[in-house]
């Protein structure tokens, strides 16, 4: 950002990484400050690696631009390219005035494998993830820059929900600043309102129940998930549960600490303390660590890594009901 601010612009650059919020933000500013608004509709252009051509893209960036200093080529879902590694020629001698953006979200490139080590002539921006003892903080200082604020619970909320993944959090806070004036405080109805949380059965009260052994209570909220997967992907279920019992783990290494020392470490807000510490009693004897097992299986056999039937109902069911068996 200070780079282009100082007009200082690549020819190339690879953006790619999980947090797509970030990638948005970059590749916003690249256009900002390289496309003339007046000239946009030539100098401007847009491909999607689904459906485009290595050779299509390549011919647009040999051209020179019309009327302006640069163009602008922006290749989106370039991890869908075929025969990425026909770009290379050209990152080897890139065009002086053309700018070429590499857009790869998702996933990192492999910077081992063709046309990785090419893109390591030019400028690289990777998106790591938000670390999760860090992610409450920058949240709510994205919160606080947009105007607003936010009390402890609905933000503790809005994290568990979100599987602790920034993008996906912002995401969801659009649709709170789009009904929530300007100045005021975040409180859980907007959370639950706005952002689709169901007030009785969300990831908050399905930990809770597990953290007390509530069997009658757990396979309730287990069931009405299993029946809204389309809602509730099991991605972020498996997400949001991992990250709690990684925080269960950390909590039982430390719990005779005081509750100062475990918000700094756990990064909980002073409300759950509690709940961890009845959470970490009660998976005491490898139940930690066999729930994080089977919320790994999970996701392994989710993305088929691991053989799975294909019902993600029946895969949420069975991997909730093995932690309450240990």
């Amino acid at each position: 950002m200070k780079q282009l601010d100082q007009k200082i612009i690549s020819p190339v650059y690879l953006l790619h990484g999980e947090e797509y919020y970030f990638l948005d933000k970059l590749l916003e500013k690249i256009d900002e400050v390289v496309a003339d608004e007046s000239t946009r509709s030539f100098n401007v252009h847009t491909f999607y690696g689904k459906d485009s051509d290595i050779n299509d893209i390549l011919n647009v960036c040999r051209r020179f631009p019309m009327m302006s200093e640069h163009q602008l080529v922006v290749v989106k879902e370039a991890q869908f390219i075929k025969q990425p590694e026909l770009i290379i020629p050209y990152l080897e001698n890139p065009s002086g005035t053309t700018v070429l953006v590499w857009y790869h979200p998702g996933k990192t490139l492999p910077m081992n494998r063709k046309p990785g080590p090419a893109f390591k002539k030019h400028t690289i921006f990777t998106a790591d993830p938000v670390a999760e003892k860090e992610v409450t903080n920058v949240v709510s200082t994205y919160i606080s820059d947009m105007g607003y604020d936010i009390e402890p619970k609905p933000l503790h909320l809005l994290v568990e929900n979100s599987g602790a993944k920034f993008s996906v959090m912002v995401q969801e806070l659009q649709k709170v600043f789009s009904n929530v004036e300007k100045g005021s405080k975040i409180r859980e109805n907007h959370i639950e309102q706005y952002v689709g949380i169901n007030k009785e059965y969300n990831i908050f009260s399905l930990q809770r129940a597990l953290a007390q052994r509530n069997k009658a209570q757990t396979v309730e909220i287990m069931n009405y998930f299993a029946n809204n997967l389309s809602a509730h992907p099991l991605p972020l279920l498996t997400a949001s549960l991992f990250s709690y019992f990684k925080k269960v783990a950390i909590m039982q290494s430390i719990i005779r600490s005081t509750d100062k020392e475990i918000m700094s470490v756990v990064g909980i807000p002073f409300f759950a303390i509690s709940e961890y510490r009845q959470a970490a009693t009660n998976y005491q004897n490898y139940g930690v660590t066999n729930a994080i097992k089977v919320i790994n299986e999970c996701d392994l056999k989710f993305k088929g890594i691991i053989e799975n039937t294909g019902n993600d109902k029946e895969l949420f069911q069975e991997t909730i009901l093995k932690i309450l068996a240990f």
